[in-house]
């Protein structure tokens, strides 16, 4: 699945995380204190980012503290993902919802036949062909 570079897409995915989390909460159960804490994570970089946008002085520290912020949410994030692919099962569509491709089966593609060499019969091209190789 595609990963989250930019901000509004990574604080969109967390949501949508937490949501299916939420969802899914009964089957997900032993996976309660990564999703509380991915929760957790998911405030403090709104609160971060809250203080990145108002503190002009401030911004480059600010920015440093975020990125780490943000590379321990997607180290939870990833966690749950493995957690509820782990509770879930690996071939379960649900695992959609959580952005986890599930597995499925294999489809065989089908053979095609060779191609024959014999030609319509209205081919005057093919004709030639076969007279002069006849010796005609």
């Amino acid at each position: 699945m595609k990963v989250a570079k930019s901000f509004a897409d990574i604080l969109r995915d967390w949501e949508l995380l937490l949501e299916a989390a939420n969802d899914n909460e009964e089957p997900l159960a032993p996976a309660a204190p990564v999703r509380a804490a991915l929760a957790e994570k998911l405030a403090q970089v709104r609160a971060f980012k809250a203080r990145q946008d108002s503190h002009g002085a401030t911004r480059q520290q600010m920015t440093q503290e975020l990125s780490g912020l943000i590379h321990d949410g997607r180290e939870l994030a990833r966690r749950l993902r493995g957690l509820t692919k782990g509770l879930l099962g690996t071939r379960t569509e649900r695992l959609v919802q959580f952005n986890v491709a599930p597995i499925r089966p294999r489809t065989r593609s089908r053979r095609t036949a060779p191609p024959s060499d014999t030609s319509p019969p209205g081919d005057t091209a093919a004709k030639v062909d076969r007279k002069s190789a006849a010796g005609e």
